[in-house]
């Protein structure tokens, strides 16, 4: 395999962490793609950027080749590096992406295997909150006889909270869960939390989250008076 450039690296997760703005996102991409593709590191950041460019994508047949793609690239880096928790991560992702896209009822085959990735996920790395976080999305979204749980949900996105407290979609999630068993202090407290974050993990969300959960506040009736 051909040595990475750290300087690279670092380009390809600014482009992609300030994907909000202009053109980066798109950079990112025909930056990784440029690199050796053999290499895990390329492999998993371009399937993370790729994922993020199916989410912008309105045509579902446009979505559904992109992650089809991302997820392709993802399981070629689990197999070249099996230990990393950043490829088997986006992996899930990318097969949730698909499968959201395709619809629920079509895709609940692919519940056993997202939890399977976001557990190796926790086996590698048990301090990775975006894993509890995907965990308690799913366990929320998905049907009781398929496994979901909202109490299960509220645990394992208040893990993510406590471990990333400045990523803001996860209070934004763990509101949502705490409004739907009708405890509207704990959701009100994380929403307000989203405020107060001054340097946010993903800047790229940060704006959307700010407003979700201005609009969180203002549908549930919890606005400061």
């Amino acid at each position: 395999m051909a040595a990475i450039s750290p300087n690279m690296i670092s380009q390809a997760d600014h482009l992609y962490w300030n994907r909000h703005q202009n053109g980066n996102l798109e950079s990112s991409v025909a930056l990784l793609q440029s690199q050796p593709a053999d290499e895990p590191e390329i492999l998993w950041r371009l399937g993370r950027s790729l994922v993020r460019l199916g989410e912008k994508r309105v045509s579902k047949s446009e979505k559904l080749v992109i992650f089809s793609r991302a997820e392709s690239l993802l399981r070629r880096a689990v197999v070249l590096e099996p230990q990393s928790p950043d490829a088997h991560f986006w992996l899930g992702i990318a097969m949730g992406r698909r499968g959201e896209t395709r619809g629920i009822l079509r895709s609940l085959f692919l519940v056993g295997p997202l939890k399977r990735e976001m557990r190796e996920v926790l086996k590698l790395n048990p301090n990775h909150g975006g894993a509890h976080h995907v965990l308690g999305e799913m366990l929320f979204e998905i049907p009781m006889v398929a496994g979901g749980s909202k109490k299960g949900a509220v645990r394992e996105l208040e893990t993510a909270a406590s471990l990333e407290p400045d990523r803001s979609s996860h209070f934004t999630a763990l509101a949502e869960v705490y409004l739907s068993v009708g405890d509207r202090a704990k959701a009100k407290a994380s929403l307000e939390h989203v405020f107060a974050i001054k340097t946010p993990a993903d800047p790229s969300e940060y704006a959307d989250d700010v407003q979700d959960a201005r609009e969180m506040l203002k549908k549930a009736g919890l606005m400061s008076p």
